[in-house]
């Protein structure tokens, strides 16, 4: 499918140490499965990355069952990481599709530099969390006056498939169903 190379997705610092803290940690989880489901069936590859695993644990087991390749990393941006930043692709005409914790540390200094890069963004809202609600909010505020696209999951995934007639229209939209 041509969709191979026009989307990456970038999934950040989905760790069980999170858990407690972030009030729709179950919600984000389950949104950023449904992604990546999508994510097999439509052939957009996926990177997650990791903010010092020896003191936040690892990614959430609910998302390693997708074989993803995983960078660990103790820069807040995954583009500050010699080798998270080589995985990513920094090719203008691949959309980098961002998921993940937190919305106002992590999330947005690896948002902000892709964005300094001239690079296209989406972040999915309902794929994104703080400890602090009301980070959340300012960042995303913020990253969409810096350029990033703000996107439900559900506007993400037709947006991407274009078509009911679409060959994975029926698998896809049985996700967000």
């Amino acid at each position: 499918m041509h969709h191979t190379s026009e989307y990456q997705i970038l999934v950040i610092d989905i760790q069980t140490r999170f858990q407690p803290h972030i009030q729709i940690y179950p919600e984000l989880v389950n949104t950023t499965g449904k992604l990546l489901t999508a994510a097999e069936l439509l052939s957009i590859p996926a990177l997650i990355f990791e903010q010092y695993p020896k003191g936040l644990g690892h990614t959430d087991p609910a998302l390693t069952q997708f074989q993803i390749e995983c960078h660990e990393k103790t820069t807040f941006s995954a583009l500050n990481d010699a080798s998270a930043k080589e995985a990513i692709s920094l090719d203008p005409a691949v959309t980098k599709i961002v998921v993940g914790i937190e919305a106002h540390v992590c999330v947005y200094q690896t948002v902000r530099d892709l964005l300094t890069l001239q690079q296209p963004v989406v972040v999915v809202a309902d794929a994104i969390g703080s400890r602090d609600t009301q980070n959340k909010t300012w960042s995303i505020e913020q990253l969409r006056h810096d350029g990033a696209v703000i996107m439900s999951l559900e506007s993400l995934l037709f947006d991407i498939l274009k078509d009911a007639k679409h060959p994975q229209f029926k698998s896809v939209s049985k996700l967000i169903r």
